[in-house]
């Protein structure tokens, strides 16, 4: 199985390298998890090949190497206004998902993953959050594809929006970062907007100012609340959710034995880089460590994600998907209206001058 697994992964990491792939948004990880979908849902592959398709381990990999490209320093570079809009999102999205989820009838680990998904950084906020607590196999999947729908719909949806508007590059970027749902899609859709600038009349502004507050917004202000977050519910769901059933709270050692240890590897992994990088600037550390010593760990951790991706895709059934019905839709898509119109009113409205002098 393994062998199948890295033979396809060495075509999908070497699709990622065509230059025009990242035009067509062709993310090694999304091609990896339609490939896989492609397959196992075609009944091309024997069923106990499944075995040798450890989603699980290539998760906590994934998961612990991106600790290693996100220091805590990230958060000092963004600055105060980015982190607060970002939280504020981050916090009112997941409640929405979450509690909403939950009126549904929807498992919590289900809906936490779901809230992940759409409140921190996408796929690998749902991947991450599923891990921490424990959900069952078929909720990543099911939060993914939602992710990627919506992703799809705000490449396109947003800067029509903004456009129409008139609003600077800064602001829109803003917008986007606060209300898209994956890295590559947001990137897209800020490169899309900072094309208008200079061709457009009435939008104002640099170029370089979208990718910038789209880059404070999601990839710095957002994407690091994943270590937060997964450290928070990993706890929540050993000491709350999980029935062991005795009728007592675990004592600290139980908690530890359930704890999920990966979550501990990506905050000793983030403190490590926070440590190696605190002399450089932002500037210094875009220039120098990111090509010299993040993008080498980037390159491990998309290795990783490949292998996830394409075992998730390999091992789901989207026969057995559909029986989550419409419910998850419609809790994700809640926090999807909210998330649009609060990413909308913080960038626009009270945070403006800020984003418009980027």
């Amino acid at each position: 199985s393994f062998v199948f697994l890295y033979v396809l992964s060495l075509l999908i990491f070497a699709l990622g390298q065509w230059k025009e792939a990242d035009h067509y948004n062709l993310e090694p990880p999304l091609v990896a998890l339609l490939l896989g979908l492609l397959l196992s849902n075609t009944n091309l592959l024997p069923r106990w090949m499944d075995a040798g398709f450890r989603v699980e381990y290539y998760i906590k990999t994934g998961i612990v190497l991106l600790g290693a490209t996100l220091p805590f320093t990230l958060i000092v570079w963004a600055g105060p206004v980015a982190i607060l809009q970002a939280s504020i999102v981050s916090l009112v999205t997941f409640g929405v998902i979450y509690f909403v989820g939950l009126r549904l009838g929807l498992d919590r680990r289900l809906a936490a993953t779901l809230g992940a998904g759409g409140a921190i950084c996408g796929v690998s906020g749902s991947i991450a959050i599923a891990g921490a607590v424990g959900a069952r196999k078929q909720d990543a999947p099911v939060a993914i594809t939602l992710v990627i729908f919506w992703a799809i719909i705000m490449i396109f949806a947003l800067p029509l929006v903004a456009r129409a508007l008139g609003l600077p590059t800064g602001v829109a970027g803003a917008w986007i970062g606060t209300s898209e749902f994956a890295d590559a899609a947001g990137l897209a859709a800020a490169q899309t907007y900072s094309g208008y600038a200079g061709h457009v009349p009435q939008i104002t502004g640099s170029p370089d100012a979208a990718i910038t507050s789209f880059t404070l917004m999601k990839v710095i202000g957002r994407d690091v609340w994943i270590g937060i977050w997964a450290f928070i519910l990993s706890i929540v769901a050993t000491t709350r959710w999980e029935s062991t059933g005795v009728d007592r709270k675990p004592d600290a050692g139980e908690i530890w034995r359930r704890f999920p240890k990966f979550v501990l590897g990506f905050l000793i992994a983030s403190a490590i880089i926070t440590v190696v990088t605190a002399s450089a600037t932002y500037a210094q550390f875009k220039s120098s460590v990111t090509p010299d010593l993040v993008g080498p760990i980037k390159n491990f951790r998309t290795w990783a994600f490949i292998f996830c991706f394409l075992s998730i895709g390999l091992t789901t059934r989207l026969r057995e998907l559909a029986t989550a019905g419409w419910k998850p839709f419609w809790a994700f898509s809640s926090g999807v209206a909210v998330n649009v119109v609060l990413g909308f009113v913080l960038s626009v409205l009270v945070f403006y001058s800020y984003w418009s002098h980027l």
